[in-house]
């Protein structure tokens, strides 16, 4: 299986804090299938069982502190419960991410606390993980003693941790469905605690599907109803063993995508070299699929610009613009303003004080969409174009650069007083769209569906909420499969770039100059270049950032080849 090393992904190590000690440990996968010792040695978090009389709100204390330690299905964690509600008790029904600086707990009755939270995020059973509005909610914990000793009979479903535990305890695994046409792995960020039963909690995800704000852009080689044949997925000589349920081998075709899903979505685990898959306790020796799809695909490392006079990729040494054959001339000619390039330089959409034209290689330039106030348009791989009016975000308009089909408007998932920026992944699945709203601005992500021909058809009902920001929205990009990233402009002068991985966290903020007013991407996190009123382009230098060109105009956004 294809090996690839972590990122900026939060690692779940485990950290010393008061009342908890981190030792090494092993361990097996869990209960039904142990693992070698060897291969499962971590450090694990320690942190204390009830003590002796202690106080209803110690063991309150204590029981959400020990959502520290996942080790064994919780188990310390469950000591602070009756034995009856411990039994009962689930742990893996989510977890709400809190903020630690605003919890308060309030005594009602004389056996019942309420935690008053703050919502940072959630983390729905399946490992999605959303950030919340912060809008305090109330979690009641009732009492009963037993022997003498206070213990929690009731609580609420799932973790209440804060976002410092979070991130020590809980690892990102990126789970991969599929694009409509199967060309493209699509990312999928999962969040699991307990890194010695984390394969089964991916292959759990995987069966059950993509997270609500994904599936209506992607697609799944798992048929409805597949399942586990066991409780686990164990592992031995650094192989996951995963048999199924519900699904067969009739179709060679699908098996491989099976087996090429479970590889990629396996493939961050600690543990885990290779996947055997069996379905219905019949193991398949599958060959490998070919074509191969894509993931993560790239673009031309270099930026797309027009100087006023030349369009086409800015030479790596800062000098000179290459002209894009049979296309450069027909956009050049139309003085643009804003310009998203299709893929293989075959085609770009562009923005002038008349609306959006469409200029295909060696063709005229073809008027598509007269309206004002547009913003710069975007063109995903299928060769559509996404037009909308800044003031006037419901009213998205998508149509094919070379006419196939008529202009849709399509309803939008989202709501705001103004659009600034509207980008597509570069596997055509996925959009991001930077919205205003008096002084805030909100960062938000939906997928798309597309017909048989590759035509939009709706975006998801349901989004995935990005970072939200104080101040006026100007840009927006992507960096890679999974990331995007944002240029604001703060009320008190100034600009800001917020990195945000898809279904994770936002990365801090960083101060960008002064007049910046466009973002764009190459093909990593670091690869970032902002455009400036002066014309300066300017990319990350240190803290700050340096100037690689100038007299430069538009960036415009690119496709893969």
């Amino acid at each position: 299986m294809r090996r690839r090393v972590l990122g900026t992904s939060v690692l779940a190590v485990a950290v010393l804090f008061a009342g908890c000690v981190s030792i090494p440990s092993s361990g097996g996968v869990n209960a039904e299938a142990p693992a070698p010792a060897e291969e499962s040695l971590e450090l694990d978090t320690i942190v204390p069982g009830p003590v002796q009389d202690a106080s209803q709100l110690q063991i309150l204390e204590g029981f959400i502190d020990a959502a520290a330690s996942p080790r064994n299905g919780y188990q310390v964690a469950r000591q602070f419960l009756t034995p009856t509600f411990a039994d009962e008790w689930s742990a893996s029904d989510g977890a709400t991410i809190d903020v630690l600086a605003d919890r308060g707990f309030t005594e009602v009755g004389e056996t019942s606390i309420v935690v008053d939270a703050t919502p940072a995020a959630q983390l729905s059973p399946t490992g999605q993980y959303d950030i919340s509005e912060s809008t305090p909610i109330e979690l009641r914990y009732d009492f009963e003693q037993v022997e003498g000793q206070w213990r929690i009979s009731l609580a609420p479903p799932g973790l209440l941790t804060d976002q410092t535990t979070f991130s020590q305890v809980f690892r990102s695994y990126p789970l991969f469905f599929y694009s409509g046409d199967f060309d493209y792995l699509v990312p999928d960020l999962r969040w699991f605690a307990g890194r010695d039963s984390a394969q089964t909690s991916i292959v759990r995800a995987l069966l059950v599907g993509p997270s609500d704000w994904l599936a209506a852009g992607v697609r799944s080689a798992f048929p409805e109803g597949t399942r586990l044949a066991s409780a686990s997925v164990p592992v031995s000589g650094r192989v996951a063993s995963v048999d199924l349920s519900g699904a067969t081998d009739d179709d060679i075709v699908n098996v491989q995508r099976m087996q090429e899903q479970l590889d990629e979505s396996l493939d961050g685990v600690r543990n885990v070299d290779d996947v055997a898959l069996s379905l219905n306790g019949v193991e398949q020796n599958v060959p490998e699929l070919s074509p191969a799809p894509l993931k993560n695909p790239p673009v031309d490392p270099r930026p797309v610009v027009f100087d006023g006079t030349t369009f086409g990729y800015l030479a790596t040494s800062g000098e000179g613009i290459e002209q894009i054959p049979d296309l450069s001339p027909q956009v050049e000619a139309l003085a643009p303003i804003g310009a998203a390039l299709g893929s293989g330089g075959e085609s770009a959409a562009v923005l002038t004080g008349a609306g959006v034209s469409i200029v295909r290689a060696g063709e005229e330039a073809v008027p598509f969409d007269p309206r004002d106030g547009l913003i710069v348009p975007a063109l995903d791989g299928h060769g559509v174009v996404w037009t909308v009016p800044g003031a006037f975000p419901d009213q998205l308009v998508v149509r094919p650069a070379d006419g196939s089909a008529d202009a849709v408007q399509l309803p939008v998932p989202w709501s705001g007083s103004s659009i600034a920026a509207l980008e597509i992944s570069r596997d055509s699945t996925r959009l991001v769209a930077l919205l205003g709203d008096g002084n805030a601005t909100h960062f938000v992500a939906a997928s798309i569906q597309r017909d048989a021909a590759g035509i939009p058809v709706a975006l998801s009902t349901v989004t995935l909420g990005l970072a939200d920001i104080v101040g006026s929205p100007r840009d927006v990009t992507w960096l890679d499969a999974g990331t995007v990233a944002s240029l604001t402009a703060l009320p008190g002068g100034g600009t800001r770039v917020i990195t945000q991985e898809l279904g994770g966290f936002a990365d801090d903020p960083r101060l960008g100059p002064d007049d910046a007013t466009a973002i764009d991407g190459g093909n990593s996190v670091r690869d970032i270049r902002l455009l400036t009123s002066a014309g300066l382009l300017e990319v990350p230098s240190g803290v700050g950032w340096q100037a690689r060109a100038s007299g430069i105009l538009l960036m415009a956004s690119q496709q893969p080849d």
